[in-house]
C-alpha cells in the first residue's frame, strides 16, 4: 500500500507541475507575443504533442526499466529544467528578434523551445508509473485507471492553484523555481527509496492465465 501511495503521490505532483507550467508559460510568453489566442493556440499544441511523444518515449524505457531509477533520473533532468528556466527563457526570447515576434508562426516556435523540453520529460513519467503500479493482469484496469485519475486530479490542481493561488501570492519565477525544487526532491527520493518494477515482481503465472481472454 505505501508503494502504491508513493506512486499516485508522484502522480500528482507531476501532473499539478506540468499543467502549473501551461499557466505559467503564457506569463512567461506575454511580453514578447501578447495574450491572444495564438498563444493560447501555440502552447496547448506544444503540451499536447509533449504528451503525445513523451508518453512514447516513456513506454519504451518502462519497457527496460527494472525499477524506479529511471523515473527517478527523469523527474530530476525536469526538475533541472524548471529552475533553468527563468533564467534563459528571457535572454532567448529577446535574441529571437522582432522577425520572430511579429510572425503569425513565431509563437509557436517560442513555446517549442522553451516549454517542449520539460513537458516532453513529464510526459514521459506516466508510463513508467504504470510498470510500477502493476501487480497482476486481473487488476491491470484498475491500477491503470486509478493512476491516470490521480494524475488528472493533479492536472486540475495544479491550473486552479496557479491562478487562483500561486501567480496570487508569488512572482512568475520563484513559481517555476519552487517546481523544480519539488519536483528535484520528489526525484531524489526516488533514487534513495528503491521500488521493483513488474519484471523484479513475483506474478503468479495462474492469475495471468485465469486473466488471459
Amino acid at each position: 500500500m505505501g508503494r502504491l501511495i508513493c506512486l499516485y503521490a508522484t502522480s500528482i505532483t507531476c501532473g499539478f507541475c506540468m499543467m502549473a507550467l501551461e499557466i505559467l508559460g503564457a506569463r512567461v510568453l506575454q511580453p514578447f507575443f501578447g495574450s491572444g489566442i495564438d498563444v493560447w493556440a501555440a502552447i496547448i499544441s506544444v503540451f499536447i504533442l509533449s504528451l503525445s511523444i513523451g508518453y512514447w518515449m516513456g513506454g519504451r524505457i518502462a519497457d527496460k526499466a527494472t525499477n524506479n531509477r529511471p523515473l527517478a533520473i527523469v523527474i530530476i533532468i525536469a526538475a533541472i529544467c524548471y529552475l533553468l528556466l527563468p533564467i534563459w527563457a528571457r535572454p532567448a526570447l529577446e535574441a529571437m528578434g522582432p522577425e520572430v515576434h511579429t510572425a503569425r508562426g513565431g509563437v509557436l516556435f517560442a513555446a517549442l523551445v522553451l516549454f517542449l523540453p520539460p513537458s516532453l520529460l513529464l510526459g514521459c513519467i506516466s508510463p513508467m508509473l504504470v510498470k510500477l503500479v502493476f501487480v497482476g493482469a486481473e487488476r491491470v484496469g484498475r491500477s491503470t485507471g486509478t493512476l491516470y485519475a490521480v494524475g488528472s486530479f493533479g492536472n486540475v490542481m495544479g491550473i486552479l492553484a496557479t491562478d487562483y493561488i500561486l501567480l496570487v501570492s508569488f512572482d512568475l519565477n520563484p513559481n517555476i523555481q519552487g517546481m523544480g525544487i519539488v519536483m528535484g526532491l520528489l526525484g531524489i527520493a526516488h533514487l534513495l527509496i528503491p521500488i521493483a518494477g513488474t519484471s523484479e515482481r513475483k506474478i503468479d503465472p495462474q492469475t495471468l492465465v485465469e486473466a488471459a481472454p
